[in-house]
């Protein structure tokens, strides 16, 4: 396969950071882009009040909801990608960040079963 010459690389990046290009493109995907974020969002706030009524049941105070709630977001993100054994393990390691930064073991324990199902690995 030959090798594209310079002069034609030039063009190509040109092309493709010129912001004409780039604003039809994204055009044409925003409806779809939009309605993925409006899903992500609602998402998110159902299980941020999934979130706060567990942390209500530990009576954990509302001062340190923030971390708790930081916490619970990580380990969204890693449920929207992972799943079985790899997420467990992923949830473990974002767990024991979180421990280091002085929340408590039972707690998080808690939301990692109670709001997301997630069970410890088998080993």
């Amino acid at each position: 396969m030959p090798v594209k010459p310079p002069n034609e690389r030039v063009f190509n990046y040109d092309v493709k950071f010129d912001p004409e290009v780039i604003k039809q493109q994204t055009e044409k995907r925003r409806a779809v882009m939009l309605a993925k974020q409006e899903a992500a969002q609602a998402e998110l706030t159902a299980l941020e009040d999934r979130v706060k009524v567990v942390l209500g049941s530990y009576g954990v105070p509302t001062t340190t909801y923030p971390s708790y709630l930081n916490f619970c977001r990580e380990l969204w993100k890693k449920a929207r990608k992972f799943h079985d054994q790899t997420l467990a393990k992923e949830a473990l390691l974002i767990q024991q960040k979180w421990q280091a930064r002085e929340l408590k073991q039972n707690v998080l324990d808690g939301l990692r079963h109670d709001v997301f199902g997630i069970k410890d690995p088998t080993p």
